[in-house]
């Protein structure tokens, strides 16, 4: 031993004590869409047809009707659905409080229904701008 302190002897780098933030991943692969997701949140509450606003924000609410959620994915953008925060997640009448089923018979609508209404609209919407190419 040579005087020296043995914390200047360390043969690995001290990890620095920033916090790594991680990255967020671009969504892609089948089943993602952006642009259908800003569509689906320019549209008005599914429910209570509330239009977005400074106080109200709509969201596109992702369903399982369209597939199965596997585990740690999320369902293709194709099966989202517009509701205000409220609706999606915020009161306890909401998708994410009641689970989908649940959801459905509270407030008397059908989700898949509703998600090929919107598909459909979408196309028709895509088709007449001509961005369908």
């Amino acid at each position: 031993h040579s005087g020296r302190i043995p914390m200047l002897m360390r043969r690995t780098p001290l990890r620095s004590r920033r916090r790594m933030v991680p990255r967020a991943r671009k969504r892609h692969g089948p089943g993602r869409s952006s642009a259908y997701l800003a569509w689906v949140r320019s549209l008005r509450c599914a429910i209570c047809h509330r239009a977005s606003s400074m106080q109200l924000r709509i969201e596109a609410a992702h369903t399982n009707v369209v597939e199965p959620k596997a585990m740690g994915r999320k369902t293709p953008d194709y099966s989202a659905v517009p509701l205000c925060f409220w609706h999606h997640r915020g009161n306890s009448d909401s998708y994410h409080h009641l689970g989908e089923r649940a959801f459905e018979a509270r407030h008397g609508i059908s989700l898949e229904g509703l998600v090929q209404e919107l598909n459909q609209a979408y196309r028709q919407t895509l088709q007449s701008t001509g961005e369908d190419r």
